[in-house]
């Protein structure tokens, strides 16, 4: 008896999936898009099996499907993203040409656009909590306490974080808009 793999294709699948799982990553269908068309320049697909994400590489030679997650995912494409930032930077500082230096920085501001949608995202996952609890414990390290006022600072970011991930959403839901009918203008 097989396990059924239903592959993740379309921004929607990917939606439509993490809300059924209850998943504490809240995307919408441009953000899940960008999340997909990173996977799929990596040559990886993304797919659910017994109703866990999961991904298969598909430059390996026999390709098999491997536990994933959102967060995962999310962390991978926001390295992958930093990565192509440095790289068109490194070419806007050595162009051959001004039409080269052009692409660079068309191909940058677009990289940077999508940084600040996948720092939204990346907000949402338990690669943020991490870092949040590394930082207590330097500070608790360096200073034998945390200090009151920083105390406090994080408490109202951990209990605001999920009120301003609902608020970054629909910013980035804006942007992706503008940036739709911008490209619809031309």
């Amino acid at each position: 008896m097989g396990t059924e793999v239903l592959e993740v294709n379309m921004p929607g699948e990917l939606v439509m999936w993490l809300h059924l799982a209850g998943s504490g990553v809240s995307m919408g269908q441009s953000e899940a898009g960008i999340i997909l068309d990173y996977l799929k320049e990596h040559n990886m697909a993304l797919a659910v099996r017994n109703q866990e994400l999961v991904v298969r590489d598909m430059g390996e030679e026999s390709p098999e499907y491997q536990p994933y997650s959102i967060d995962d995912a999310i962390h991978d494409v926001c390295e992958w993203n930093l990565e192509l930032i440095d790289e068109m930077e490194d070419g806007m500082k050595n162009p051959d040409s001004q039409e080269d230096y052009n692409r660079f920085s068309e191909a940058h501001g677009i990289l940077k656009q999508q940084e600040e949608v996948l720092d939204g995202l990346y907000k949402q996952t338990k690669y943020e909590q991490i870092a949040v609890e590394c930082a207590m414990e330097v500070i608790t390290l360096a200073l034998g306490e945390i200090p009151e006022g920083v105390r406090e600072k994080m408490k109202i970011y951990s209990q605001g974080r999920a009120e301003r991930s609902a608020g970054e959403k629909e910013s980035v839901q804006e942007f992706m808009q503008r940036r739709q009918e911008r490209e619809r203008m031309r």
